[in-house]
């Protein structure tokens, strides 16, 4: 945040706690940076938008220093002309959102192995469903590429270029079974358990994301040589310097349209001149052309493309299933992901809740209706939360321009250069991937701080001193295995290493101190949790044949789960077999007076607890 809020007249929110609010609301002269990565680098302490597609959505707007306030106000607390300001602002950024997600749609129907018909239908139907009933507003939704990476791994490439693969029918019901377990995690609030995926692992997941994303890219190139592969490659340059670059020139001119568009044009240009000279490459149209067919959504179980006797194959049920859960957990993961970056942005409250039913109910109707499904779109969300979307209007917008697009333009669909979605999807690669995380992981491989300090480039050091070697290597493992494999195997192996660390980490804090008491009695007081990874050598810190006749040991916690209460009862088995007496006490069943206990590294030390709970011995004896 505070490289991103250098400017001083950002630094205006210190009582909020933040560094700064956020860039000024699209306007004269006011250009947003969308951060496709969108958390930036969490895992190094800050966040950090870098300049990425630039969009202005509107001329003419003049914003007070209330603005934070009017953004927090309720409609009707608005004046009026708040009211039109807001209106116009969430309207202007909708159709701008619009045009970059029709070529983005597109190019996720090539990269999950269907016709692009699919993904555009299911853009609107997702997008239209979650932003009118969704539980956080100024968030875009529709096809994404996890859910297009998931999908890819179940449907082959298809024989014949812009074409469904083999297998097309099963991805329908897929998605509608991914629905119905969306519903399922929102009956047990899974929502919450999103705080179980550590950092390390989200930028794994960003970083795998954008290398399935990108290798996708490839496939286009495949096969073509000579002049064609010459134009393919300029167009998509021009796609690329055009959406990145322009945007970022210092003329208003420039910003005066959504820079997406710019590129779509400037591709479409480069291509009729190339025919126009005896060249081509290909476009939507030759590949995958859009008819009068195709603009309306038809239930699949009523459209005669589809061979609906592929769903009665021995083990398509068993699939259809798999299929689901995959695609409940990678949407699941990547919105509520996507919930906490549109709320850091617009400092409003979300609804997590609603946002995994609704995504669940848009899952159902967008699969039976012939789509792929979708989720929360990260990239997205954040140009609209940045350039000041703050509520429904704008998800809505874009659904429904995304629609007219699809139903009423869509012979200027078929005109864009497969190149140019190309040059398009490459500048989401490259602002998906946490870039930072790549001094990270190469400062963990270096033996040392001295080395990590040696690499210099004049006075600046561009590796970290301070790293965590196994969060590198969490980071470096989620990546590797999202492409391997698949994004959700990736997250889950990365949680279950980052569990793995934890409850290792936090065995080696079990500690345990004994003292005899003026009565002849001994005491011990264990510091630390008695779990799992700690409870099979937890006998070994006790003297059952030294001891006293009454032994007494006092716990800092409850224990935790059985593998805890099974030490206990075999401690107590010892003590029981040598004619002894073991009481066990811990907060809130048994209060046991604070006495002292000789550390045999730091000498005498208080341990204890009563009704308030237990009174540690210092920090250094512990």
């Amino acid at each position: 945040r505070n490289k991103y809020c250098s400017n001083s007249k950002q630094k205006t929110l210190q009582s909020d706690g933040y560094s700064c609010l956020r860039p000024k609301r699209a306007g004269v002269g006011a250009l947003a940076q969308a951060n496709f990565s969108a958390h930036g680098p969490e895992s190094m302490g800050e966040r950090e938008a870098p300049a990425a597609v630039a969009v202005e959505v509107s001329s003419g707007l003049e914003h007070d220093d209330d603005e934070r306030t009017r953004d927090s106000k309720q409609w009707h607390e608005m004046s009026s002309a708040q009211q039109v300001d807001y209106v116009k602002t969430e309207v202007l950024l909708g159709i701008t959102i619009c045009f970059a997600q029709v070529p983005e749609s597109v190019a996720f129907a090539f990269l999950a192995n269907v016709a692009p018909p699919i993904a555009v239908h299911s853009a609107w139907v997702v997008g239209l469903i979650c932003g009118i009933f969704g539980g956080r507003p100024g968030m875009i939704n529709g096809a994404t590429g996890a859910f297009a990476a998931i999908i890819s791994t179940f449907i082959p490439k298809p024989e014949v270029a812009g074409k469904s693969g083999e297998g097309v029918e099963l991805l329908f019901p897929s998605v509608m079974v991914a629905g119905v377990f969306m519903g399922c995690v929102w009956l047990i609030r899974g929502e919450r358990f999103i705080t179980l995926v550590p950092e390390a692992v989200m930028v794994g997941f960003r970083n795998g994301l954008a290398v399935v994303i990108g290798l996708a890219q490839l496939h286009p190139f495949h096969d073509k040589a000579g002049m064609e592969l010459v134009a393919m490659l300029v167009i998509a340059v021009v796609a690329l310097v055009t959406m990145e670059f322009v945007p970022r020139l210092p003329y208003r001119a420039a910003r005066a349209v959504p820079s997406s568009l710019l590129a779509i044009l400037a591709s479409v240009a480069v291509e009729q001149a190339l025919r126009a000279s005896g060249y081509r490459t290909d476009t939507i149209g030759d590949v995958a052309q859009f008819t009068d067919a195709s603009i309306y959504p038809v239930p699949f179980l009523a459209d005669d493309k589809y061979d609906l006797s592929m769903l009665s194959v021995t083990g398509a049920w068993q699939t259809v299933a798999w299929n689901g859960v995959l695609l409940c957990l990678v949407g699941v993961i990547e919105s509520l992901m996507t919930t906490e970056v549109v709320t850091d942005l617009v400092k409003t409250p979300g609804d997590p809740a609603a946002v995994i039913w609704s995504m669940g109910a848009a899952n159902v109707v967008s699969g039976f209706f012939g789509g792929m499904g979708g989720n929360a779109m990260i990239g997205l969300s954040t140009i609209n939360g940045l350039n000041g979307g703050r509520g429904r209007i704008a998800p809505i917008v874009t659904a429904l321009c995304v629609m007219a697009t699809v139903m009423g333009a869509y012979p200027a669909l078929n005109l864009i250069p497969i190149a140019a979605l190309v040059g398009i999807m490459i500048v989401v690669v490259l602002h998906t991937f946490s870039w930072e995380s790549v001094p990270y992981v190469v400062s963990a491989l270096l033996p040392g701080r001295s080395w990590r300090a040696a690499v210099r480039c004049g006075s600046f050091t561009p590796l970290p001193e301070d790293v965590d070697r196994y969060d590198a290597f969490i980071m470096l493992a989620v990546t590797v295995s999202t492409f391997k494999t698949n994004l959700v195997y990736a997250v889950c192996g990365g949680i279950i290493l980052a569990a793995l660390r934890f409850s290792w980490a936090t065995s080696q804090h079990l500690a345990v101190y004994g003292s005899l008491r003026p009565d002849g009695s001994k005491v011990y007081a264990a510091h630390g949790e008695l779990f799992f990874a700690s409870a099979m050598r937890f006998h070994l810190w006790f003297k059952p044949d030294d001891d006293p006749i009454n032994v007494e040991l006092n716990l800092e916690n409850e224990p935790d789960d059985h593998s805890a209460i099974v030490a206990l009862e075999k401690l107590k088995a010892l003590y029981a077999k040598r004619g002894k007496t073991l009481t066990v006490n811990f907060p809130g069943v048994t209060e046991a007076p604070p006495h002292v206990i000789a550390s045999p590294r730091f000498g005498p030390v208080v341990a204890g607890f009563n009704e308030k709970g237990f009174i540690a011995p210092p920090a250094a004896a512990r």
